[in-house]
């Protein structure tokens, strides 16, 4: 870290644009803001299609919504012109503090542009893209590996201000019309809700993250069959066809969740009593909902981007080449989840739901 702001900042700019999980992980970070600085205008930049996720946040003043997707796909004077109205108008907040928390080019230059004396990233070391890091002027220290993402995201932060404490809570809300909506859903099935209910969540951001819809199924008919249990398949965007494919599947009964908005995803899985899943954003909302989970891994950290905090169990295969982060397994095999087998997520369960059940 270069230095530290020496007055309480009055306008503070959270960059932290996609992705579910992504934005899940960075909620304590405005709510600990609030708690040292309660009257302070925070504004967070987010992509548009994720904004609900901030819906009702009692931490932030402002969303700024963005739209860099849409505006790949049409680059053109229209578009050009978006993107300079939403600079203008950002800048013109005056922002004394903005925190880069992708580490990312495209994130350091609108930090850039925001025109913040403080702009805040992490050590190069730390950064997604190294070369982001010439684009702030104040670094939080170098994190090495074992340090969840969660905490890193708070470590930069407490480290930028000189901030001793920490709010390590995840504020979801959503309106009332999606929670009504979902439950009408739920009552229309009361042979669903007649027993506790299990989400498997078979989708991934990414190729290599997935699990076999084949196995998905055999193990829920073993959660069926020997804990009694009811299936609700959960499916996003692209995804329905896994989920119908699980349920063709399997041999007991199961429920495909209807088309969700993400409110309405929320909203659906509060009524969870387990989440089974790849690393998604399912995972981080229900971790956030503090819904127990059972998570696979394979590309992807479990210790730094793995289900945060209590009631949660993980299953992986430690191999020589884990935790690559590709989005496509270099080797051909998927082999880090090719060998978690039925019988490792089905005791995973097993377990989480024996240890849940004593602490209720």
């Amino acid at each position: 870290m270069n230095s530290k702001s020496s007055q309480s900042p009055k306008k503070i700019l959270i960059i932290k644009l996609s992705a579910l999980g992504d934005i899940v992980h960075t909620l304590p970070v405005p709510r600990t803001l609030r708690q040292e600085y309660p009257d302070a205008f925070i504004a967070w930049m987010i992509e548009e299609r994720y904004q609900e996720l901030l819906y009702n946040n009692p931490d932030i003043d402002e969303i700024i919504t963005i739209r860099t997707k849409v505006w790949r796909k049409n680059w053109n004077r229209e578009t050009f012109n978006e993107i300079l109205q939403i600079i203008k108008s950002f800048r013109r907040k005056k922002f004394d503090v903005v925190f880069d928390l992708h580490g990312l080019i495209k994130s350091s230059i609108i930090a850039m542009l925001s025109g913040a004396k403080t702009k805040v990233g992490f050590h190069r070391k730390n950064c997604k893209e190294k070369i982001s890091a010439i684009f702030t002027n104040i670094k939080g220290p170098y994190m090495a590996g074992g340090i969840h993402v969660v905490d890193m995201y708070l470590t930069l932060v407490q480290s930028a201000l000189g901030i001793q404490n920490e709010v390590k809570q995840f504020p979801i809300s959503i309106p009332e019309a999606q929670e009504q909506k979902v439950e009408d859903f739920y009552q229309s099935h009361p042979e669903l809700t007649a027993k506790p209910i299990v989400g498997i969540n078979p989708g991934a951001g990414f190729e290599s993250k997935l699990w076999e819809m084949e196995r998905f199924a055999k193990l829920a008919d073993r959660i069926v069959d020997e804990m009694g249990y009811s299936i609700l398949l959960l499916w996003g965007p692209g995804e329905e066809q896994k989920a119908k494919q699980i349920a063709a599947s399997m041999k007991q009964k199961s429920w495909v969740a209807p088309s969700t908005t993400i409110q309405e995803s929320i909203a659906l899985y509060k009524h969870l009593k387990l989440l089974v899943s790849c690393d998604s954003g399912p995972l981080h909302i229900c971790s956030a909902l503090s819904i127990p989970t059972v998570s696979l891994f394979g590309p992807t950290d479990p210790v730094r981007n793995g289900a945060y905090g209590l009631h949660h169990e993980t299953v992986y295969k430690m191999l020589p080449c884990s935790f690559c982060w590709k989005r496509k397994c270099p080797l051909g095999t998927d082999e880090c989840m090719q060998k978690v087998t039925v019988d490792d997520v089905f005791e995973a369960v097993r377990t989480n739901q024996t240890n849940n059940n004593k602490v209720e």
